[in-house]
């Protein structure tokens, strides 16, 4: 077997609660680099066209890769991979934080969960070990207290994977959450939605096994000698996390203002960018596991309208989504609906994205005040957006049909994508 690899792969059926352990082969190693490339490879296999995402049938795939747990600079991450309920096809989402980690030192490359649990489940998996838990007092709860109660019901080392309320009912751009309040996510695509429907609250794992390398003494020798030129070099990212760049972004025309209607949005590029969080709410950093960098950022917000916030800040794409888009310059808005996100288990950037497509929408009288259940929905206005993250929580008003934005269509018979018709307001994208 490959250094890098345990060489393992669990497997869990949770129709019949049953694992099995699948060794790698070391050819779909070589030709599938990593976590990514072997995780597709099995997803390939196992569905087709007519597996229905949101189906006992689709695959949720949590993968690592070679580097995850050497201690190489930036390779605590791991991949999920699945069908999407959004487009029906491949989807990918890139994690960073400590799970992948864990869950390699646990004695896992990687797990494939398939069927569906009768019942609310969380699964406990810990150095080769897997428990299936009743999760029923868990259901309804947000990611932050969910994480929280599993550390203490695991241990304060283990590391958890958790969908909010939003992936229990399968809302279509819900995610999932690791790293409790670091918030860690595999956003994009509706990984949550096909967690929720495998009855799947939470994955908690942990692990005490060694990731054994070629030439071990010389990794981290090399390991040492390379820290000091990544911590220079990415000082600007470790002091002003990924929204460092707004700034720039906004004078190239790379930065999305009133669902890219304006041109420019110079003021209120620099009332949110990374600098100015920085100066205010900013009151930590975090690091990925094996990461120097430590752009992630700690907020806290203790007085005023959008009070209290407290854990993982906005990103450059939160901030882009749910504040420019939406022309908010009110960075202490932004914080909270991206913890109200981050809580509910829902994508920031569809998030903000359907949320600024309802705006254009109320503008232009599409809809009203009728249609958003009495919530005026101008551009800029930081409540309303917040008002909307909870209508589409709460599957209420127009928020039903915001959650459920992407239905997927198909394709016509020419290879021209079906349009999406948005039934009650009869719109078209």
């Amino acid at each position: 077997m490959y250094r890098g690899y345990t060489g393992k792969i669990l497997r869990i059926d949770l129709s019949n609660q049953r694992t099995e352990i699948q060794y790698l082969d070391e050819d779909l190693i070589k030709n599938y680099l990593g976590g990514s490339g072997i995780g597709t490879r099995f997803l390939y296999n196992e569905t087709n066209e007519q597996t229905d995402p949101l189906s006992p049938e689709n695959l949720l795939i949590f993968m690592t890769g070679p580097l995850t747990g050497t201690g190489v600079p930036g390779t605590g991450r791991h991949e999920v991979i699945f069908r999407s309920p959004l487009t029906n096809i491949f989807a990918r989402s890139s994690v960073g934080g400590s799970w992948g980690v864990k869950l390699k030192k646990s004695g896992f490359d990687g797990i494939i969960i398939s069927g569906k649990s009768d019942k609310p489940v969380y699964l406990w998996i810990h150095d080769r070990e897997v428990e299936f838990r009743d999760a029923n007092h868990l259901w309804g709860k947000d990611t932050y207290e969910t994480a929280k109660i599993l550390k203490e019901k695991t241990g304060e080392k283990a590391t958890t994977a958790v969908i909010g309320p939003a992936g229990e009912k399968s809302i279509k751009i819900s995610c999932i959450v690791h790293d409790g309040m670091h918030a860690r996510v595999a956003g994009r695509c509706g990984g949550g939605a096909v967690m929720g429907s495998k009855n799947i609250k939470a994955i908690v794992v942990y692990g005490t096994q060694k990731n054994l390398v070629n030439q071990p003494e010389k990794l981290k020798k090399y390991i040492k000698d390379i820290l000091p030129h990544i911590k220079e070099v990415s000082k600007g990212m470790s002091d002003f996390g990924t929204a460092g760049g707004i700034i720039n972004y906004e004078k190239l025309g790379n930065f999305p203002h009133k669902n890219w209607a304006l041109s420019n949005w110079e003021e209120g590029a620099k009332k949110i960018s990374g600098q100015e969080m920085a100066k205010t709410i900013l009151k930590g950093r975090y690091s990925c596991r094996d990461c120097p960098v430590g752009c992630g950022r700690v907020v806290k917000i203790t007085k005023g309208p959008f009070a209290p916030v407290e854990g993982a800040g906005p990103e450059y794409e939160t901030i882009a989504a749910l504040g420019s888009n939406c022309l908010v310059d009110n960075l202490e808005a932004i914080a909270k609906a991206n913890e109200l996100c981050n809580r509910y288990g829902l994508d920031t950037m569809s998030t903000g994205g359907v949320i600024g497509f309802a705006m254009e929408a109320y503008e232009k009288g599409l809809i009203n005040k009728k249609d958003t259940g009495g919530i005026e929905l101008k551009w800029g206005d930081g409540k309303a957006v917040i008002e909307m993250i909870e209508k589409i929580k709460e599957e209420k008003d127009i928020g039903k049909l915001l959650s459920d934005y992407y239905e997927y269509r198909g394709w016509s018979e020419d290879g021209i994508p079906n349009k999406i018709k948005l039934k009650e307001l009869n719109l078209y994208i």
